[in-house]
This record gives C-alpha cells, structure tokens and sequence, in this order.
C-alpha cells in the first residue's frame, strides 16, 4: 500500500449496511459537494452472510486498500477491516458511528475476529462517551470528538418532523387519530439467538389497548426484512426510516438499542421491554447502570407494558434530563460541525 500516494482533495465513504448513500453520510456527502473542490468516493455495499457476500466482500476489501490509501479522509459508519489492517497513518479516518451511543458493550470491549485500531477521530454526541468509545474503538479519549452526530440535525429540525409526519400520516392513514406505538428492538449480535428470542406479543398489546392505539414496528437492519405482523393496527415498519417514524410516534418499546438516544429529543415516553436483563448483562454486558438511568418504565411482561402505558406516567423530567445528559450540542448543526473538521484535515490542519 505504501507507493501510493494521499491525494489531499480525496474523501472516501465506507459503508457495509447499504448500498445506497443514506443517513450520516448522505448529509456529510451534500454539504461537501456544495464545496465543489473535493473529490469524494463512494464504497457502498450491503453486506451479505453468505458465500456469495463473502467473495465480494473479498473483492471489495481490496478496492479499499487504494480507496483508503489514496485519501485524506475516510469516513466509515461501521467497524472496518481495512483500515484496522493497511491504514498508512498519513491517512486520516473518521468513525462516524451509526448510533447516538450505546447501552449494550461492543467493539473493542467485547470478543471479535479482529481488534479495531488506526481511527484518527470517532464523532460522539455528548463528553458521556469518551470513556467507552476510547476502548470500543481503540482511540485516545481525546481523539473522541462530542460535536454530535448528523442524522440527530432532522430531529432537532420541526419542519423535517412536521414534513415526515406528513408522509407517514399520506402512507398510513388509518393512524391519523390514533395513539402510535413503535417498537424498536436491538439487534442481539446473532441473527440466530434474534430469531429464537421470545418477541413482545404486540397482539396481546393491541387487544389490551383496544383501537385507541396502533403499533408501528422496525427491526434491526441486520435482521432483514422479518415480518412480526403487518394489518392495520399492527404495522411493518421496517421500510420506514427511524426518523419518520418518531415523527407519528406517542410512545417508543425498545430494549437495549440506541435509539432511544434519538428518541429522547422527542420528549416523548419510552418504555423499555427487558425480559432477558440480567441474563442480558452477563451474557452481552452493557456500559450503565440500566435500572438507573432508563428514563422510563423497565418492564418484564406484556401486562406490565399495557400498565405502563394506560397510566400514562410520562417520566417527562427524567426523559429531558437524559437528553441533556447525551446531547452537548441540540442546534441541528451537526452535520456543519463534523465537515468542518472534515475540511480543516484536508487542509492538513490536525484538529478542530
């Protein structure tokens, strides 16, 4: 990799979960164009578990060896093995992380084929991260950057909201007057041990909540396009973007995903469906205190969600202390901030 050379002008978007420019880096990729002085590169690629997949993703490993090393800045949004491997340190990358933090361990702090090394910065919401992200990603505290994140700008944005509530209300409109519910569940790791947990029984929630309430749900990506039920009371969500779901949604279900990072900007109640807890910790581990810091209701059972939600406990001072707590910066400016620095190392300046 060594005799090629870094182009100054050269910034490079990785991605495994899509093949499409979408989310972080379809705004990053936007502002940089209104520049016009960068050439940017684009390896997008939606990754399959399969023999197929895997001979391409061989394939694409060695298209980013150049892409990589003929940058100034490589942007990724997912853990990569290139850049852990055959990085020229003249190279500067940015992990650009698809989350807004993160309640159960990964990376680093967790067991993988690989360890994640040479990551120059590693964008963050709040100064709450630098601790956790420094081990996950192998970086100095200091190299962990809390100038947020650029999905996280539409949701500080009322006229993005109000436009996406708009399109879902078109797309759904047996919802217009209803009490919304989205349910987001994590992704456990193991697309297996996913498909044998026990789901939430959304048509146990339904029949208790009555037709005052519909139920939205989305899956993790990585567990493709499963189908829990879809009618009209029961919706599949998973075509849907998170953001536009949170626009149309009284109440969030999850469990250990980072989405509730997000969500909280709503204000809105979350609900937190934790069956598996204490297996959960000692089997996964997560980097918190979760009876503690869950800024709603922790619930075991289905009948303890219905509960939850008909008392309409909204937790309301402890969601907006959360939110606090994980976003330094609530401007919808984001996506200024992280090109900005994008720019200052293309011009060889080391930092913000």
């Amino acid at each position: 990799t060594y005799p090629l050379k870094v182009k100054s002008n050269k910034i490079t978007f990785i991605c495994y979960c899509s093949d499409k420019l979408k989310r972080d880096f379809k705004l990053i990729s936007k502002k940089l164009e209104k520049e016009n002085s960068y050439e940017l590169v684009y390896i997008l690629t939606n990754y399959e578990n399969s023999l197929k997949g895997n001979i391409a993703y061989l394939f694409n490993c060695m298209k980013q060896v150049y892409h990589v090393n003929t940058s100034k800045v490589v942007l990724l949004d997912y853990n990569n093995f290139v850049v852990s491997n055959f990085k020229k340190k003249e190279v500067k990358v940015i992990q650009v992380w698809h989350a807004c933090g993160a309640i159960k361990k990964f990376g680093n702090d967790v067991e993988r084929e690989y360890p994640i090394k040479n990551y120059d910065y590693v964008l963050a919401t709040s100064e709450e991260w630098k601790k956790h992200y420094s081990t996950a990603f192998g970086v100095s505290e200091d190299s962990v950057l809390p100038i947020g994140i650029p999905l996280t700008d539409n949701l500080f944005s009322k006229e993005k909201m109000r436009k996406y509530k708009r399109h879902m209300l078109k797309k759904f409109p047996t919802i217009k007057g209803k009490k919304v519910i989205v349910y987001a569940p994590t992704f456990r790791g193991d697309p297996i041990y996913d498909i044998k947990y026990q789901d939430i029984n959304l048509q146990y929630l339904k029949e208790q909540l009555g037709d005052d309430y519909v139920i939205i749900y989305k899956l993790h990506p990585s567990l493709g396009d499963r189908v829990i039920a879809n009618d009209e009371s029961i919706i599949d969500g998973n075509g849907e973007s998170i953001k536009r779901l949170f626009s149309i949604a009284d109440y969030l279900i999850s469990d250990y995903s980072s989405v509730i990072f997000d969500f909280s900007i709503m204000k809105k109640p979350m609900i937190f469906f934790v069956p598996d807890l204490e297996q959960y910790k000692k089997e996964r581990g997560i980097y918190m205190d979760y009876e503690e810091t869950m800024p709603g209701s922790i619930c075991k059972t289905e009948e303890e969600i219905v509960q939850a939600i008909l008392s309409e406990v909204s937790y309301s001072d402890k969601v907006e202390e959360f939110k606090n707590k994980y976003f330094k910066y609530q401007d919808g400016k984001s996506t200024e901030r992280v090109v900005e620095l994008i720019v200052s190392l293309c011009n060889g300046v080391k930092k913000m």
